[in-house]
């Protein structure tokens, strides 16, 4: 008993004489990074068709303290982290400038958040009002001001867990000044992020033991071309994980390259990634890791005996209550304009996500049609990235429109050649499932993708002829040269004022009941 008591007391000496010299022992920690992205305004629950009552922050706010309950009781922590686009998409978020989803994140608890594109879609004093609105910090390490060079937000933020720092280091997409209104931000540099990013990263692995980034950039493949999270993985060393955002990919695994880990978790808040880590401080490197996509009450539809029933993707989660009163009185005022009928439709109106993005839909073939209608037009040209998101068959409202298109553009006139429609249409052949696709009216084509050209073009009948002048109607973000499209930027154009939604719902109004069909405006050749 004296051999083993004096063991003890050695051993014991030992530590301290070890801390006394400045030699820390090494410390494994658990920690759950929670995770959404391109949340859109989507603050309450929705229905996507054809199922009901999905999503929504009071839901959310439950599902985060489960896991913040029982990772804490295991003796871990959590970082909860949006990879941006919190504006744009829904009526209800939009007509308060997104004030309803920051003030609920802040109850809910994020750490941070990294800018978007959607970010720029009003202009510069909405986002000033949305950052003092956050508790939480904005992140972008590479939006600069033209003039001065200064960061237009803080680059990253150093979170301090029980002895475990974290660094994370925001990024946002190079594009977007394709992407929004120029006027929103003429002052601003978007940087390339991958230099950015090697500025930045081996100063943060020497101040932390984790270094997150947390992207607004995109998830796209190595042979793609474009720069995403896979790129900057590839071409950074040392960044631990890429919580991403921008594309609304759907990872159920994070993609592992090299030594990072990437995670991304769809959009519209209807889901919550979990990555569980357990990080050495010693090496500061992660040891271990699982992953989990939490569906935010997310439905299946179920059919028997010719009757439809709905069950949970996973688990199901009572509402917040706390968070269901706090969006009351941002529901109450706009529900009576919103609910509005406008008119009815007798058939699914297709659109939004990736659908918009890649071939002809009907809601895309009414919308350009409505686009015509209002201006007397011989052509009409709408990008898919503008419309974002479908209308269930029945009552339409003010609200199902306001949906679809959210983004307040006008439209505007512009007197092309039939030469210069062609260069339009040649881009949008090489637009195919990206933002800048175009759904038409007035007009017919084909789009060879591998040729990167647009093929038997037809105007109503007739060929195209490339000598002719035609009134060409888009909305003020295309004309603008927005989604790719400069040609259009330097021509004289004229901005009528008329709101794309308000032509979509006066368009339905005078029919009172719509069938649009999809008609082979547009056929895609691979």
């Amino acid at each position: 008993m004296m051999r083993l008591r004096i063991f003890r007391n050695l051993a014991l000496a030992a530590c301290v004489l070890l801390l006394t010299n400045g030699v820390a022992l090494a410390k494994e920690y658990q920690l759950t990074i929670l995770h959404t992205n391109d949340h859109h305004g989507h603050f309450q629950k929705f229905a996507p068709y054809p199922v009901q009552d999905v999503g929504g922050l009071a839901a959310q706010s439950t599902l985060v303290n489960v896991v913040r309950a029982e990772v804490e009781k295991a003796g871990g922590h959590v970082l909860l982290l949006s990879a941006g686009d919190v504006n744009t998409g829904v009526p209800e978020s939009d007509l308060l400038d997104a004030e309803p989803d920051f003030k609920m994140m802040n109850m809910i608890g994020y750490d941070a958040m990294t800018l978007g594109n959607h970010e720029f879609d009003n202009p510069r004093e909405v986002l000033q009002k949305q950052k003092g609105w956050a508790s939480f910090p904005f992140l972008s390490a590479n939006i600069v001001s033209k003039e001065s060079g200064e960061l237009l937000v803080e680059p990253y933020t150093i979170k301090e867990i029980d002895g475990l720092k974290v660094a994370i280091l925001g990024l946002t997409t190079e594009k977007v000044p394709t992407l929004v209104l120029p006027d929103n931000v003429k002052d601003l540099q978007f940087l390339n992020v991958i230099e950015t990013a090697r500025k930045y990263v081996p100063e943060l692995k020497k101040q932390a033991d984790l270094v997150i980034a947390l992207t607004h950039i995109g998830y796209y493949k190595p042979e793609s071309g474009k720069t995403g999270d896979v790129q900057l993985a590839e071409a950074v060393p040392g960044i631990d994980v890429i919580v991403g955002g921008h594309t609304h990919t759907t990872l159920d695994e994070p993609v592992v390259v090299g030594t990072t880990l990437i995670v991304q978790a769809d959009g519209y808040s209807e889901k919550v990634g979990r990555l569980n880590l357990t990080v050495d401080s010693e090496k500061d490197q992660l040891v271990a890791h699982s992953y989990e996509l939490m569906p935010v009450n997310g439905k299946k539809r179920v059919k028997y005996n010719g009757k439809k029933y709905y069950s949970y993707v996973g688990t199901g989660f009572v509402e917040d209550q706390e968070i269901l009163e706090a969006m009351k009185p941002y529901l109450e005022g706009a529900d009576k304009l919103l609910n509005k009928p406008v008119g009815t439709a007798t058939t699914e109106l297709v659109g939004g996500k990736s659908i918009s993005r890649s071939q002809e839909t009907n809601l895309g073939n009414l919308i350009t049609d409505s686009m015509r209608a209002k201006t007397g037009a011989d052509i009409a040209m709408q990008n898919g990235g503008g419309i974002r998101a479908g209308i269930a068959p029945g009552t339409i409202t003010y609200r199902d429109v306001l949906t679809v298109q959210p983004f307040g553009n006008t439209l505007v006139e512009l007197q092309l050649t039939g030469a210069q429609v062609v260069e339009v249409l040649d881009l949008a052949a090489t637009q195919v499932e990206s933002g800048g696709f175009l759904h038409l009216s007035g007009l017919t084509v084909t789009y060879n993708q591998q040729a990167g050209k647009a093929e038997k073009v037809m105007v109503g009948k007739q060929p195209i002829d490339l000598e002719k002048t035609y009134k060409v109607v888009t909305n003020n973000f295309v004309a603008a040269g927005g989604d790719g499209y400069k040609m259009l930027k330097p021509l004289a154009k004229y901005d009528t004022g008329y709101v794309d939604a308000e032509a979509t719902m006066e368009f339905i109004q005078n029919r009172n009941q719509v069938d649009p069909k999809v008609e082979g405006r547009i056929t895609i050749v691979k």
